[in-house]
């Protein structure tokens, strides 16, 4: 994947504290309602200190973006590399990472950048949607909680909990909220371990069959 990084301009620590700095202004103005004055204060610069580093808002823009998704990619490796964790708790802490990470950074004002990011760069933006898809797909591949006799392959499951990840953008959730309402959907999706299944026969197979009865007859 082409990085942010791979920018002659992005190779200072100056340039890329200047797109640190502008993601805030875009997360509370949107891309329409931002503007050079904004993100020139933002960085401690005048109009003219910043265009010596980017020609155009444009560019400040898609360029802090891909910093932004860059930064995000780095999150999720952290989260899912916790091999300590539980595979479920490493779902969560990467979808957080990746999404959730955008309810701290995006006001429901400026979510014109999600139209921008793609009208300016579709490609390069799905191509972050895939990296992301990519690693939580490995993660799921690599995990022994994950069964390979499923009905869904870990592709597919990548592709349900990023598509359930996109509610991100549903107005008046806090993060919190997105974050537990995620918990739901991995719990929901991964199928219980087989050490708990297997904790779970002995007990069914020594139960009172009248129990068995009662309970089928409710």
């Amino acid at each position: 994947m082409e990085s942010i990084t791979s920018s002659p301009k992005a190779q200072s620590a100056r340039a890329d504290a200047i797109l640190t700095s502008v993601i805030p202004v875009f997360g509370r103005f949107g891309f329409k309602k931002t503007s050079i004055e904004d993100l020139a204060a933002a960085a401690g610069l005048s109009k003219q200190g910043l265009y010596l580093h980017f020609a155009s808002k444009e560019e400040i823009f898609f360029s802090a973006l891909r910093h932004y998704l860059d930064a995000g990619l780095v999150l999720v490796d952290r989260a899912l590399i916790q091999q300590q964790a539980a595979l479920a708790s490493r779902l969560v802490a990467a979808l957080d990472a990746w999404f959730g990470r955008h309810l701290a950074t995006f006001s429901p004002a400026s979510f014109d950048v999600i139209e921008t990011g793609d009208s300016l760069s579709r490609e390069a933006v799905d191509r972050y949607k895939t990296a992301f898809r990519d690693r939580i797909t490995a993660a799921l591949t690599q995990s022994p909680e994950f069964s390979a006799n499923r009905n869904v392959s870990a592709e597919q499951l990548s592709k349900v909990l990023f598509t359930f990840g996109l509610t991100w953008k549903e107005r008046g959730r806090s993060r919190a909220e997105f974050v537990e309402d995620m918990r739901l959907c991995v719990k929901a999706c991964l199928p219980a371990s087989d050490s708990t299944r297997a904790a779970r026969i002995p007990v069914a197979a020594s139960a009172p069959a009248k129990t068995t009865t009662s309970r089928s007859a409710r």
